[in-house]
């Protein structure tokens, strides 16, 4: 009885190892890789549309927004209304480059710059950016993002 006991535990450490060995395994960087570029070839959609659709897709519930100069947007409900403003912030374009994308099943890392063009050659805005995905509801969202500008303020 006794050895059948050790044998029963011995069983289930070596099942739990499997596991979480699976679940590693079933880990694609790639196919995160993919889905991020993805969702940066519409992310100017956001400043064009109120809808709460794209948000729901592309951030978590919990992300935060950290924009330069102010203090950080929190919640998805928050950052609709930071980026969209209420409908006055229209026709923005944005061109996200893919960059450095690393990490792991439960976080993601993404490095990148980013680029507002004003439509004469030049940016309105330029610079760079980190944001961190994380699985949300079996997709990756925006957890975290923070950026800033290259571009140095006017004297």
């Amino acid at each position: 009885m006794k050895y059948l006991s050790l044998l029963i535990v011995v069983c289930l450490l070596f099942s739990c190892a499997d596991k979480e060995k699976a679940d590693k395994a079933a880990f694609d960087l790639a196919a995160v890789k993919n889905h991020i570029m993805e969702m940066n070839k519409t992310y100017s959609d956001r400043f064009m549309k109120n809808d709460t659709a794209f948000y729901n897709e592309r951030y978590c519930k919990d992300a935060e927004v950290y924009s330069p100069g102010m203090p950080a947007v929190k919640g998805r409900d928050s950052i609709i209304s930071f980026f969209y403003q209420n409908g006055t912030n229209k026709e923005a374009r944005i061109e996200l480059p893919a960059g450095n994308i690393y990490g792991n099943e439960e976080l993601v890392v993404e490095e990148g710059t980013y680029n507002f063009p004003d439509g004469k050659g030049g940016s309105f805005d330029k610079g760079k950016f980190i944001a961190l995905w994380k699985q949300e509801d079996g997709k990756w969202k925006l957890y975290r993002e923070i950026w800033n500008t290259d571009i140095a303020p006017k004297q």
